[in-house]
């Protein structure tokens, strides 16, 4: 009885572990895929969004001889969910996102634009606000919630010794347009944007702003591939950014997108790390958010 009780338990161990390997050996084996999916956070209109990312796309096309597919997302809480089902590929993303969210998915960095990122603070122009601290008791306008410029934007705040929601009320936009838009009408004092959103209202509404104060700069947005994409593919798509020249979009888009004054250091993306952006992760524990 002893025999075959010791050869029923060795034969019900060896199936488990074939069971285990055949599982590895699946995932070990996943095929590489036939086109990429690039996804982008929503910080401008899905409009300006397509015609500033789908280029992009159809350049990386080309160097990597496979189909990239641009998807964009209805609302930053899509996003950030198709971004936790590791949906994309590859994915445009701001720093915050992406020390909260994309590197614990399995996102690598690969380049961010060429310029630093901070928040810019503007009010009408012959407003008698004139710094960030003249601001208490007004409405300051920002992005999303989440949005980098207004992680940035509330820091600088509490650094002027003000504490949203007690010594100003914040407001939440869909994006930086919208927010600029919102100070024109007045219905807000302030609006904290990035400096090339601001730059480029300015030039096609004819509409100059007066600047008040600016936050800390960081790292800017950024490039990033799934640790599913080869190696190989993760240098080309690097590579291919890298020596960009954005040719294929529209010059008034792209000045909405990255400040066209980087071209002088002859990108528009320059190779970042993890570690650039600790910047960040600072920024989110002096907030109390990370």
């Amino acid at each position: 009885m002893i025999l075959p009780r010791s050869m029923l338990l060795l034969a019900a161990c060896l199936f488990c572990f074939l069971l285990l390997l055949g599982s590895g050996l699946s995932h070990a084996a996943e095929p590489t895929k036939n086109e990429y999916v690039l996804g982008v956070f929503p910080f401008l209109p899905s409009a300006n969004l397509e015609g500033i990312f789908a280029p992009i796309a159809a350049e990386l096309s080309k160097a990597l001889g496979k189909p990239v597919r641009l998807r964009l997302t209805s609302s930053y809480d899509s996003f950030v969910q198709a971004l936790q089902d590791q949906t994309f590929d590859i994915v445009h993303i701001h720093p915050f996102d992406y020390v909260q969210f994309g590197r614990q998915k399995g996102y690598h960095p690969l380049v961010a634009r060429s310029e630093d990122l901070f928040a810019l603070f503007s009010v009408k122009n012959g407003s008698p606000i004139a710094k960030l601290s003249d601001l208490k008791g007004k409405r300051l306008g920002t992005p999303p919630a989440t949005g980098a410029v207004t992680y940035l934007a509330l820091d600088a705040v509490h650094k002027a010794g003000l504490t949203p929601g007690k010594d100003l009320a914040v407001r939440n936009f869909p994006n930086h347009l919208a927010c600029l838009q919102q100070l024109q009408i007045g219905s807000i004092d302030s609006c904290a944007t990035s400096s090339g959103t601001s730059k480029t209202f300015e030039s096609q509404f004819g509409l100059p702003l007066k600047r008040i104060g600016h936050s800390i700069s960081i790292p800017h947005t950024l490039f990033a591939a799934h640790k599913r994409i080869p190696a190989t593919d993760r240098e080309i798509i690097k590579k291919t950014l890298l020596t960009s020249s954005l040719a294929q979009v529209d010059p008034h888009l792209r000045q909405l997108f990255i400040e066209t004054g980087s071209a002088s250091t002859g990108s528009y993306f320059k190779a970042v790390s993890d570690r650039d952006y600790e910047s960040a992760r600072r920024i989110l524990k002096r907030l109390g958010t990370h």
